[in-house]
């Protein structure tokens, strides 16, 4: 077992609180090794990187790690939030999102930025059907409608993941309108019962049903529970139908088998094909 998935077991545990007691799990990780190569760089594949290593308690304290958040808001930063072109014009809901929930788990510091990234939320996530779009922003029109009658799902999930990371960072002042903002987007999660359509009952996308971590644009069902038991909600009954198609793709050992890995530059995987994601969630 890697060196990671020890040291993410006892921070759960509680057995470690601070980075001195994890570093040396993080120096002995071949998975930390591997994140921390080179890759092909640029917002995209620097996005996914620390998406992966967020994944690994405390490694956000390393400095090769904090460099790479600090060049990540450089560069998809723009006056509304952030894209991956770094332009206003070419936000999407997801990434703005996705960026936003990952500088507040690597302890960025410019809070500012931040704000902004959740401002943008606040002012221009659609959570529910026949809203108008009000995002001037043509980029958003291009991949698939995300602000369409029906607003694309895997935005408001990552919206909702967003605004709840801001909601449990350390220097949150509670302020009314993302507490309403994250609440109505819950109950719209919790609504389609985690990953089903109204009109039919099918999954919502044809990857939310995958078993994949850590996670990628492509939200799934194990994403979902993770911010609804963040939430305190794992235990209304709207989960169950999504625990239950867990529970039937256990494996005898105990475990879930991926379906395949996400970022394929490094392939992680906390224990080879067997994924401990969904315990995270089931408990």
């Amino acid at each position: 077992m890697d060196t990671a998935l020890k040291l993410k077991q006892k921070v759960d545990s509680g057995e470690i609180i601070d980075f001195s007691q994890a570093s040396h799990y993080l120096e002995k990780s071949d998975i930390m090794n591997d994140l921390l190569a080179d890759f092909d760089f640029n917002i995209l594949n620097l996005l996914n990187r620390l998406i992966e290593i967020s994944e690994i308690p405390f490694a956000y304290r390393l400095e090769r790690i904090q460099k790479w958040t600090n060049e990540l808001a450089e560069l998809s930063f723009c006056e509304d939030g952030f894209s991956i072109t770094g332009k206003s014009d070419d936000i999407l809901s997801c990434y703005n999102s996705m960026i936003s929930s990952i500088l507040i788990r690597m302890d960025y510091s410019n809070q500012k930025r931040i704000a902004k990234g959740i401002e943008w939320i606040l002012k221009y996530q659609n959570l529910e059907r026949g809203a108008k779009n009000m995002w001037p922003g043509s980029g958003i029109l291009k991949y698939g409608g995300c602000m369409e009658k029906t607003p694309c799902y895997i935005g408001v999930v990552k919206a909702v993941v967003a605004l709840s990371d801001y909601k449990k960072s350390p220097g949150y002042i509670k302020n009314e309108k993302i507490e309403n903002k994250l609440n109505k987007g819950l109950e719209y999660i919790l609504d389609h019962h985690i990953y089903l359509r109204k009109s039919n009952s099918k999954p919502i996308t044809l990857d939310i049903t995958k078993l994949t971590y850590p996670f990628s644009y492509k939200t799934n069902i194990i994403e979902i529970l993770r911010l609804l038991k963040d939430n305190k909600l794992d235990y209304d009954p709207r989960c169950n139908s999504a625990k239950e198609y867990l529970q039937n793709k256990r494996q005898k050992g105990g475990f879930w088998k991926i379906n395949l890995p996400i970022y394929q530059s490094t392939g992680f995987n906390l224990i080879n094909q067997k994924n401990p994601a969904c315990g995270l969630v089931m408990k």
